[in-house]
């Protein structure tokens, strides 16, 4: 798919058993993985992803995850984020193959069942990688296409019952892929990513996207996700490394900037020497929860949930076992999140994982 991090992951997950709780309703039989969640309450939340070569939506009513119908439109379609602004009003985006390459695939929740809204696709290869919706009627999605010159930026917008590429989208710094998206407003939204060897950073206006200078720690580093609780605190998070050609080199490390109305910094943060982060959600300047995955000793990776209380970020133990991959989180108070992903069971079948946060511990 379009729009990975700079850094290539090496796809390694260890082997995971579900407990008794907030487990995925997808068939544990088939391949499955969950790439996004938005929550509006703590018993209403929508996680989207893959199930085999087929879209999977799945949804959570307080008491039990469970499979929500989904349409499919090529050969191999995925769905890559979600944003919902109320139990009856959903978008997703993600992609699908078919003969002539990869597409834009958009989907729509109207309360009863799931639906392909049309979508624009630019180049030869186009992919949307992240949504954000802050009324029925308006929400941006984000992500990449391919043309001569590489991978370049995309950008959409919705307007109730249409897509369409964004208004002064040449603006959009070129060359790079955009991985996540906020908005706070209708005229404000805030999308990140990588471009070229460094981070991204773009602001929408209402009316169009701007660039805004960030932070590149590290010969390589990229943006995969971002959350803003205002206009004056946004946190997004990536990876980078230094890259100098050796083996120990190029190990990833954790990346957290924040923004605090003027200016993009980077902010310390716990993580393990080999580790990524890919989503973050924030409820407030001072409660963020970001998750990835980490590299144990053996090789294998695990869930990493990394915690900012205003002051500092720690690492949050999670459920044993933690294995595999965190790649969304949807926090709706400092008491109720949840967080989606990928684990192997024991016959090393890939499967969507759910973890849960209740204020005081993460569980599945």
């Amino acid at each position: 798919m379009l729009g990975a991090l700079v850094i290539s992951l090496g796809w390694i997950v260890a082997a995971s058993s579900s407990g008794a709780g907030q487990t995925s309703g997808a068939t544990p039989a088939s391949e499955s993985t969950l790439n996004g969640v938005s929550c509006v309450s703590a018993n209403t939340c929508t996680a989207v992803g893959y199930l085999g070569d087929d879209t999977l939506i799945e949804f959570w009513d307080g008491d039990s995850w469970s499979v929500v119908p989904s349409p499919d439109r090529g050969t191999t379609d995925t769905l890559e984020a979600v944003s919902c602004v109320s139990v009856n009003t959903c978008e997703a985006v993600g992609s699908y193959t078919n003969p002539s390459g990869e597409r834009t695939l958009a989907e729509s929740w109207n309360g009863t069942s799931w639906s392909v809204v049309p979508s624009p696709d630019r180049g030869a290869s186009s992919a949307l990688e992240a949504v954000s919706c802050v009324s029925v009627n308006t929400c941006e999605a984000v992500g990449s296409y391919l043309n001569a010159s590489g991978s370049q930026a995309l950008a959409e917008s919705w307007n109730g019952s249409d897509w369409s590429v964004a208004a002064s989208v040449s603006l959009l710094t070129p060359a790079g892929a955009v991985n996540g998206l906020t908005c706070v407003s209708d005229n404000l939204c805030v999308a990140v990513g990588n471009h070229g060897s460094g981070t991204l950073v773009e602001f929408w206006n209402g009316t169009g996207w701007r660039f805004v200078v960030s932070p590149n720690p590290g010969n390589y580093s990229g943006l995969s996700g971002v959350s803003c609780s205002s206009d004056r605190s946004c946190v997004a998070v990536g990876n980078y490394s230094y890259g100098t050609g050796s083996a120990a080199s190029t190990l990833s490390r954790t990346l957290i900037e924040s923004w605090n109305g003027t200016a993009w910094a980077v902010v310390p943060g716990p993580g393990p020497s080999v580790a990524y982060l890919y989503g973050v959600s924030c409820v407030s300047a001072r409660s963020c929860k970001a998750v990835g995955d980490y590299r144990i000793s053996s090789g294998l990776r695990r869930a990493l949930v990394e915690s900012w209380n205003g002051t500092s970020w720690s690492v949050v133990p999670g459920p044993s076992p933690s294995a595999g991959y965190l790649y969304g989180v949807s926090c709706v108070s400092v008491r109720s999140c949840e967080a989606v992903g990928e684990s192997a069971n024991v016959t090393g079948t890939v499967q969507a994982l759910v973890e849960s946060w209740n204020g005081r511990v993460w569980s599945i």
